[in-house]
């Protein structure tokens, strides 16, 4: 069949409207032609041959689940939400590439929302040994490439309405669909809040990423220098993270900071091999910091193994930093109050039967302790 451009047109409404009924809040429609001058991971024909457009849309965070997890109350309220978007993020991408195949002669391809790296040597993607991962198709350039907002400092989308604590999900498809304005403003203005919330020293305050040069649309995307993935990996799933004065962490127990480590060593594989050992078999770490770095490794694993964070449980989606994304919220003010949640938030611990707990100093000086819910308590409290 033949579909016209009215036709196509309508597709394109229903499409969108199928992201909304998911749940997000922003849905946009993006080109190739828009992206043919960005990086690599920017081709949708790299996935799907022939692509001319992309369908992005955004599920934001809930500002009351941030503060609980910045001043350390809990992280359930963000592991319910970041369970919800990867999971639905999925479906709604798999229901709405059906759609367009079910009403029309086009072709489409749910895009994985995470885990899903482009193969090094023939081979998958390893966070330890590789130093840096490719999507196959980078949903934060389609998002900027279907208006929805531009790269921020961090690297992370920052849109118009929730700046960049938030998660994407998208289709791509060979549907020439009529691409939405790009977004004029770039609503990063470069606070730095992302740097100073980020133990791991994953990327610079002040050097600009020059590998690929990031053109969307003809607008140069600019945004903080990273380092190697595993700079961040260790982090950012919960292995290890703590301030450089050792104040302060992430929901991490073991409290090592690599902020301030150059980047030369971390450049080294037998340096990170060596790293990642003495986290699960020396002596060196206490017993009950190796058996949590094997269970949060593990409670990774149905995602990693079929490279598709849309298939994590909920008892197995455990976030434990991703501050660079989840303090990027809409309001200036609002990132300097939780940036001073987490410098008062004190650290976690882990007692000896494998439960978290918390050590902090209050405003009077004084020593407080106590354990964040767990996920049956959070969630018996909301019944």
């Amino acid at each position: 069949m033949t579909t016209s451009q009215l036709d196509l047109t309508k597709l394109g409404e229903e499409v969108k409207n199928l992201a909304i009924d998911s749940g997000a809040a922003l849905v946009g429609i993006g080109s190739q032609e828009r992206l043919k001058d960005a990086p690599p991971s920017a081709d949708m024909s790299y996935s799907l041959p022939e692509a001319k457009s992309c369908i992005i849309w955004v599920y934001p965070n809930s500002i009351d689940a941030l503060e609980r997890f910045f001043s350390k109350k809990d992280r359930m309220g963000v592991k319910y939400l970041k369970h919800f978007a990867y999971s639905t993020a999925w479906k709604a991408a798999e229901k709405i590439a059906k759609f367009i195949e079910e009403n029309s002669e086009y072709k489409s391809l749910p895009v994985i929302p995470n885990y899903k790296y482009r193969r090094v040597e023939g081979r998958r993607f390893d966070q330890i040994q590789d130093e840096k991962g490719y999507p196959d198709f980078s949903l934060r350039y389609g998002a900027v490439a279907a208006g929805l907002g531009h790269l921020g400092w961090s690297g992370n989308l920052v849109t118009k309405d929730f700046g960049g604590s938030c998660y994407l999900g998208g289709v791509i498809t060979t549907a020439p669909f009529e691409a939405d304005p790009m977004a004029e403003k770039n609503y990063c203005n470069r606070c730095k809040t992302c740097v100073k919330a980020c133990t791991a020293g994953f990327f610079h305050e002040t050097e600009e990423e020059d590998e690929y040069p990031v053109v969307i649309g003809g607008y140069k995307q600019t945004y903080a220098k990273r380092e190697i993935t595993a700079r961040c990996g260790f982090t950012c799933m919960g292995i290890i993270g703590v301030s450089e004065d050792g104040t302060w962490g992430t929901w991490a127990a073991n409290h090592i900071c690599t902020k301030s480590d150059s980047d030369e060593v971390w450049r080294d594989p037998e340096y990170r091999k060596n790293f990642w050992g003495n986290l699960i078999m020396s002596n060196k770490t206490p017993q009950k910091l190796r058996k949590l770095a094997v269970q949060i490794i593990t409670s990774y694993s149905e995602g990693f193994q079929a490279e598709n964070a849309g298939f994590h449980s909920l008892p197995d989606m455990n976030p434990r930093c991703g501050n660079c994304s989840y303090i990027c919220v809409k309001d200036h003010k609002k990132r300097i109050e939780l940036l001073e949640m987490l410098k008062t938030s004190g650290k976690v611990f882990i007692d000896d039967e494998g439960r978290e707990y918390v050590e902090k100093t209050s405003e009077n000086g004084e020593k407080v302790v106590y354990y964040p819910p767990t996920q049956e308590e959070y969630f018996k409290e909301l019944e």
